[in-house]
C-alpha cells in the first residue's frame, strides 16, 4: 500500500513539475509572430501594390465524390465575387460590393446577408485584412507552442470587437500562418471550421497558399487554388445580380 501511495505521489509531482515547465516557457508575442508572417508572405508594401485578384481552382469533397469549380475575384479595397460550380446543380454566387452582401443559390434563391454572414463576407472581401490586425482584433494572444498539422506551430488566440474568438497557427519555422479556426455563419447555422493553409507558392513576389483543408461537422472539403493573378478584373463581375437588386429595392 504504501509503495502505491508512492507511485501516486510521485506521478502528481511530476505532472506539477511539466506543468511548471509549460507555464515557464517563453512564446513570442502575438504581434510579433503576425509581423513574421506578413514579412514571409511578401510584407507590407508587397500587400498594399495588390489591388485586384483573381483566383481559379476546385473544391473537393471526398466523401460525396464531387469536385467544384471555383472562382474568386477580389479587388481593393473590399469588394468580392465567388463563384462555386456544382455538377448536376448549378452556380452559387456569392458577392459583396462594398455596401450589400449576397447569395445566390439554385436551391434557396436570391438572399441578402445580414448579422454574422454580412461581418464573414465584409471580413473576407477585405484585401488589406491582413494589415488590420490592431484594428480587427484588439485581443492577440499567443497561447501555446504545438504541432499543427504536422508541424511545429504556435497558436494564436485572437478576440474581434464584436467579442467573437478565433485562433490561428503560424509555423515556427516559416512564420506563413498554417491553420485557423473559428466559427462560420451560413444558411445551415453557425459552425466550428479547422482549416490547414498548404502549399503557400510565389506569384510575382508574394507568397499565396494553393491549398486549404476545412473540417466542419464531420466533413472535410479540399479547396486547390490552381491559378491566380493579379490586376486581371472583370470590375462587371461586383453589379449586383437583377435578382439581388430587386430585393434591394425592396
Amino acid at each position: 500500500m504504501k509503495l502505491h501511495k508512492t507511485k501516486i505521489v510521485a506521478v502528481a509531482l511530476a505532472g506539477l513539475l511539466c506543468t511548471g515547465l509549460a507555464g515557464a516557457q517563453d512564446l513570442p508575442a502575438a504581434k510579433d509572430l503576425i509581423s513574421k508572417y506578413l514579412q514571409a508572405i511578401g510584407g507590407e508594401d508587397k500587400i498594399k501594390a495588390v489591388e485586384s485578384m483573381r483566383v481559379l481552382g476546385s473544391m473537393e469533397n471526398p466523401a460525396m465524390g464531387m469536385t467544384m469549380e471555383m472562382e474568386m475575384v477580389q479587388k481593393a479595397p473590399n469588394q468580392l465575387y465567388m463563384k462555386m460550380t456544382i455538377p448536376n446543380m448549378g452556380e452559387i454566387t456569392t458577392g459583396f460590393n462594398g455596401e450589400t452582401g449576397w447569395v445566390l443559390n439554385p436551391m434557396t434563391g436570391a438572399m441578402l446577408l445580414d448579422g454574422d454572414q454580412l461581418k464573414d463576407v465584409q471580413k473576407q472581401a477585405d484585401l488589406y485584412s491582413d494589415l488590420k490586425y490592431d484594428e480587427l482584433y484588439p485581443t492577440q494572444e499567443t497561447v501555446e507552442s504545438l504541432t499543427f498539422a504536422d508541424e511545429e506551430a504556435y497558436k494564436v488566440r485572437l478576440v474581434d470587437t464584436d467579442g467573437k474568438e478565433s485562433f490561428q497557427y503560424f509555423s515556427a519555422k516559416s512564420g506563413l500562418m498554417i491553420g485557423s479556426e473559428a466559427e462560420q455563419t451560413s444558411e445551415m447555422g453557425t459552425m466550428m471550421v479547422v482549416s490547414e493553409i498548404r502549399e503557400y507558392k510565389d506569384f510575382n513576389g508574394f507568397k499565396v497558399p494553393t491549398k486549404m483543408v476545412q473540417k466542419m461537422m464531420g466533413m472535410e472539403m479540399t479547396m486547390n487554388m490552381n491559378e491566380v493573378t493579379f490586376g486581371d478584373v472583370d470590375e462587371s463581375v461586383f453589379e449586383l445580380p437583377e435578382a439581388i437588386q430587386t430585393l434591394v429595392n425592396n
